[in-house]
């Protein structure tokens, strides 16, 4: 409601000032002609409310600047739900693997304590005991991540490391580019320092756009990933073997809702989510591509906000 009245106001405003500047005009040359004190006062009523009117304008600016911040928040967190939601079986997978493991060494662990104790049984135990301990913190490694992902959060900027952002997005990813057979290939350079940015963030952003790059390609394709330095910028690039994107539609990819994906398979939220967070982090979105010769999305950041 802020953000109309304050379109009103400011389309009011327009109209007001000029017939505003000619009032007080007016007013103050028949003051001067006549001396009548009535066209004084009259001048200072416009005046007056000409300062109310952009009093009241201001106010209800800022309301929707305040909106549009909650809006804008609102809009990322349901987009990381719904990046979270296009992987969920294969997180289903990679919780589930573990889960198995344990109980097969569970299993093995009752059977020989349930022998008499002997050095092979018990060291069959150890190891057994090893491996569950692995597995639980393979299982809480992950959830540590999704949530880290989902959680609601203000931007926060603190030490992160891009290859390890990108690492953990990957182990997220593998398990929807394996059945399809699409190959991620590495190429993360080992001299990139560390960034001050927002971690969670910046792997919304990874995350938003590996889940695009498999979505083009769909099925038996390669998808390059790359990280490096240019002077005070950290670059992170993305390229698949997809279909690539029209010139037309590549001036439009960013637009919130624009999306050549069939109904029910995509909101067009995730790229102009992605350009916002990016956006708010000192840098930007750039994007490469020809029909038939795949896409590249290339993600700058500076290495100091």
């Amino acid at each position: 409601m802020s953000l109309t009245y304050a379109r009103r106001v400011i389309m009011l405003g327009r109209s007001a000032y000029p017939v505003s500047c000619l009032a007080v005009g007016a007013a103050a040359w028949f003051h001067g002609r006549t001396g009548d004190g009535l066209a004084l006062a009259a001048a200072l009523a416009i005046v007056c409310g000409m300062w109310l009117l952009l009093f009241a304008s201001s106010h209800w600016l800022g309301q929707a600047e305040a909106e549009r911040d909650e809006m804008g928040e609102q809009l990322i967190q349901s987009q990381r739900v719904l990046a979270l939601g296009e992987l969920s079986t294969g997180i289903a997978h990679e919780i589930n693997n573990p889960l198995n493991i344990i109980l097969q060494e569970a299993e093995l662990m009752r059977y020989d304590l349930a022998l008499a104790p002997t050095a092979e049984t018990m060291e069959e135990v150890r190891s057994s005991l090893d491996v569950i301990y692995a597995q639980v913190s393979r299982c809480s490694d992950i959830t540590h991540k999704l949530l880290d992902l989902a959680r609601n959060r203000k931007p926060v900027s603190q030490p992160a490391d891009i290859n390890r952002l990108v690492e953990d997005m990957l182990e997220l990813v593998e398990r929807e580019a394996g059945p399809r057979e699409i190959h991620l290939h590495r190429r993360l350079s080992q001299d990139l320092p560390t960034v001050i940015s927002d971690p969670p963030l910046l792997r919304q952003v990874i995350l938003n756009l590996l889940i695009n790059a498999i979505q083009a390609v769909d099925k038996d394709g390669d998808i390059f990933i790359t990280t490096h330095r240019e002077g005070n910028m950290a670059y992170t690039e993305i390229r698949d073997t997809g279909p690539g994107i029209s010139e037309e539609n590549r001036k439009r990819i960013f637009n919130p809702f624009f999306t050549t994906k069939a109904p029910g398979q995509g909101t067009g939220l995730g790229l102009s989510v992605s350009l916002r967070i990016i956006n708010e982090l000192g840098g930007d979105i750039q994007v490469a591509s020809a029909p038939g010769k795949g896409a590249t999305f290339t993600v700058r950041i500076p290495i100091k906000r």
